[in-house]
């Protein structure tokens, strides 16, 4: 899976979002386009992954900085994570650990699989059907504008997880 390859789409973390009931929303932005994919996520690993987008620590490690060290302790690295269905309204992700020459592949939530991507600075791909069939585009002229998920954001608000 590269950037390159026809079935995944190459995603960043364009932000984040809460429902109407205050979940928390990841939201994964193509880099073809201004197109993103929202994901509903737990509150741990919404924190998680807030706390790594503003560059701030706790004083003592959390789960997902604990699992980066973890595997780091062992010679390891994320080399890159995958989110590579959607079944019965659930995400499925698979985290690619990388030791030496050896690859290995474990499934895994996507909350944990962005979280642990934004602690290594690995790169985030998307199955394409997956990214195309639940894809929201932002509107091209907010695009051009610092808020330009806001209304994305409005929507959200107003959205139920079960509308998926």
């Amino acid at each position: 899976m590269t950037q390159d390859d026809k079935h995944f789409v190459r995603v960043t973390v364009s932000g984040m979002a809460r429902d109407a009931r205050e979940n928390p929303v990841v939201l994964l932005k193509s880099s073809e386009g201004e197109e993103v994919l929202p994901i509903w996520i737990g509150h741990a690993e919404g924190v998680s992954i807030e706390l790594t987008m503003k560059g701030e620590k706790f004083e003592r490690p959390l789960t997902h900085d604990l699992l980066k060290s973890a595997i780091e302790s062992l010679g390891g690295v994320l080399s890159k994570v995958a989110i590579t269905e959607l079944r019965n309204n659930t995400f499925f992700a698979k985290v690619f650990l990388q030791r030496g020459h050896d690859i290995v592949v474990m499934d895994a939530r996507p909350s944990d699989s962005v979280a642990l991507a934004l602690k290594f600075d690995a790169p985030i791909f998307v199955a394409r059907d997956v990214f195309v069939s639940h894809k929201r585009a932002l509107d091209q002229d907010a695009a051009a504008g610092p808020d330009a998920d806001d209304e994305l954001r409005r929507y959200l608000k107003d959205l139920d997880p079960g509308d998926f």
